[in-house]
């Protein structure tokens, strides 16, 4: 793919005013980039995207993700319907199951069997944003018993507004090659990780469902830590590292890439309260979960993945003040122009 045909996308900063929030989306759009996603963490993803859709023209809004377990699949289709419209059709809904804790503990939502959880929301979804719930009637899943013979809501935009699914293992991966029109890959997702699940378990996933590669769309999330200081970037890239590798949902991820022990040990200090986590990274494993080095270094481990993706999302190490400006002004230097 020539340098001119990459497509990136960028992170909306959360919590900001609808002035902030649009003059960000703003320049993105100026800048060339694809499109701004808004997470959903500790915010509503929903909200952020209304400002992009009123103060932009053309760039793609999505959302990066929505937890598809955290509400009920006709609320979050109702959302993405007005988003759609809002932004007379450059949205697309991001879903993911997010993690246990948070939707126990924060949302009171049951998350058993989260990948089937998912996949039957987004088969509801896709009925009421095709339009085709009411002639359906009735949907009777393993967790949803939906009566829509009587629901009334204007028709869609878009014959097929696009769903994403983000994922960080196997199933999910399966799931989004199956039923979705794209795939997100995580932010932890190693590089040669993102390689396997797509030439592999998505690819196998899209062929079973009739599908070719052309009709579907794969957006990677890569943490990359650009600077001419290579030891404060991996220091850096430990401070990732620690968040994701202390949850004890991802320690099988971590032990597929060897890091178990490691793992373990940054579950074990979290659950301990100890905070100083970054310690316990080693600098190898820093190394293989966010793309570290100079700027041309990190260019140069990236460039591979665009035989595999339509478009990256880039973000920063978890810094924050002054070195998170550092690092958000070399990504753009580095690939946006």
């Amino acid at each position: 793919m020539s340098d001119a045909a990459r497509r990136y996308w960028i992170m909306l900063p959360p919590s900001r005013s609808a002035a902030r929030t649009g003059q960000a989306a703003q320049e993105a759009e100026a800048a060339g980039l694809e499109g701004v996603f808004s997470f959903e963490l500790a915010t509503n993803p929903w909200a952020s995207l209304g400002a992009v859709a009123a103060t932009t023209s053309s760039i793609r809004l999505a959302s990066g993700i929505a937890l598809a377990l955290a509400r009920s699949p006709y609320d979050t289709a109702l959302a993405a319907l007005d988003l759609d419209k809002l932004s007379e059709g450059r949205f697309t809904l991001g879903l993911g199951t997010g993690v246990r804790s948070v939707h126990e503990q924060h949302y009171a939502m049951a998350y058993d069997r989260p990948v089937a959880r998912l996949a039957e929301a987004l088969r509801i979804i896709r009925l009421v944003t095709t339009g085709e719930a009411r002639q359906a009637g009735r949907f009777d899943g393993e967790f949803n018993q939906l009566d829509f013979s009587k629901v009334s809501i204007a028709p869609p935009l878009r014959p097929r507004l696009p769903i994403w699914v983000a994922a960080l293992r196997t199933p999910l991966v399966r799931v989004a090659g199956e039923l979705a029109d794209g795939l997100v890959g995580h932010p932890s997702w190693s590089l040669s990780w993102a390689r396997q699940q797509i030439t592999g378990p998505f690819a196998d996933a899209v062929a079973a469902s009739g599908r070719n590669r052309s009709e579907v769309e794969i957006n990677l999330w890569h943490v990359v830590a650009p600077n001419p200081d290579r030891a404060e970037s991996v220091n850096d890239a430990k401070r990732h590292v620690a968040i994701y590798a202390a949850i004890a949902q991802y320690q099988p991820y971590f032990a597929a890439h060897g890091f178990g022990a490691e793992a373990g040990r940054l579950a074990e200090a979290a659950a301990a309260g100890q905070r100083n986590l970054v310690d316990l990274v080693p600098d190898e494993m820093a190394r293989t979960f966010v793309v570290c080095g100079t700027p041309g270094e990190v260019a140069g481990q990236l460039e591979p993945m665009w035989e595999v993706a339509d478009s990256l999302c880039l973000q920063p190490p978890p810094v924050a003040g002054e070195q998170r400006r550092a690092y958000d002004a070399t990504i753009a230097e580095t690939f946006y122009r």
